[in-house]
């Protein structure tokens, strides 16, 4: 049968398959091989075959989610512990100073100077006044209705000394006033007069409390850490962003060093 069957003498098309069949039934009858019985196979139904795939569907998604946990475990761990952990704690605490102190300004007022405003800042189609640096925004009509514009009273913050806010006046003299040491005069002090005082428009205190809430955001993970993605989120910007934001505010207008006392 072999011979038969064999691919070179018979050109059916089972005849390889056959020939195969044939070869493997005679090692086992001569004792070369173990016959292998492979069990009858009922066959299944189209809800079965779904049933299977479903299930192993599911396993394969429990597998994946264990591993998942597990990564987040691990990395969890690994951002919560160690010198990494130390360093966000401490860019926390920093970041949560300088939000108090910056409140402190906010509320606190510290010295005042007389400001004679230069040529070019004061902008009355715009009703904005630009002194070092800082944009006050005066919506008041009594004050561009009068001559005097220039004439202004700045008002310090008490730990940084910052420029927080201006004070115009409201209702100046009638008496021509023509040189800067007559402006100055006239108008030290400003007790005399009616004013309007406004924050900076595009200062730390003209958007309180903005930034000062998000700067606590680091301390708030420090004593509500939790392993969620929320969790890892909020520490990330952190580190990107609020740390970052807190050394520049300290740095810039020299505050850091206005509060040594260097300046």
């Amino acid at each position: 049968m072999a011979f038969r069957f064999h691919p070179d003498k018979n050109q059916s098309a089972d005849a390889h398959q056959r020939f195969i069949q044939i070869t493997e039934a005679y090692e086992v009858l001569t004792g070369q091989r173990k016959a292998v019985v492979q069990p009858q196979l009922k066959p299944r139904s189209d809800e079965e075959i779904v049933a299977e795939k479903v299930a192993f569907a599911k396993e394969r998604y429990k597998r994946q989610m264990e591993e998942e946990a597990r990564k987040d475990a691990l990395y969890y761990k690994l951002i919560t512990t160690g010198w990494k952990w130390s360093f966000f704690k401490a860019g926390a605490y920093y970041a949560a100073i300088m939000s108090l102190l910056l409140t402190v300004d906010y509320f606190a007022d510290g010295g005042q100077e007389t400001i004679i405003a230069p040529k070019g800042s004061i902008s009355a189609y715009h009703k904005t006044i630009a002194v070092k640096n800082e944009y006050f925004y005066i919506e008041n009509y009594d004050y561009w209705d009068s001559k005097y514009w220039g004439q202004i009273r700045g008002n310090r913050s008490y730990l940084f000394k910052d420029l927080k806010s201006i004070s115009v006046v409201l209702n100046p003299p009638d008496m021509e006033i023509n040189t800067h040491s007559d402006k100055l005069k006239k108008f030290q002090g400003f007790e005399e007069f009616k004013l309007y005082t406004h924050l900076s428009f595009n200062s730390m205190y003209g958007v309180f409390p903005l930034v000062h809430l998000f700067l606590l955001v680091p301390l708030t993970l420090v004593y509500f850490k939790r392993p969620i993605l929320r969790f890892s989120i909020w520490r990330l910007v952190s580190i990107y962003i609020l740390f970052p934001l807190a050394i520049f505010l300290a740095i810039s207008n020299d505050r850091i060093f206005h509060l040594l006392g260097i300046i």
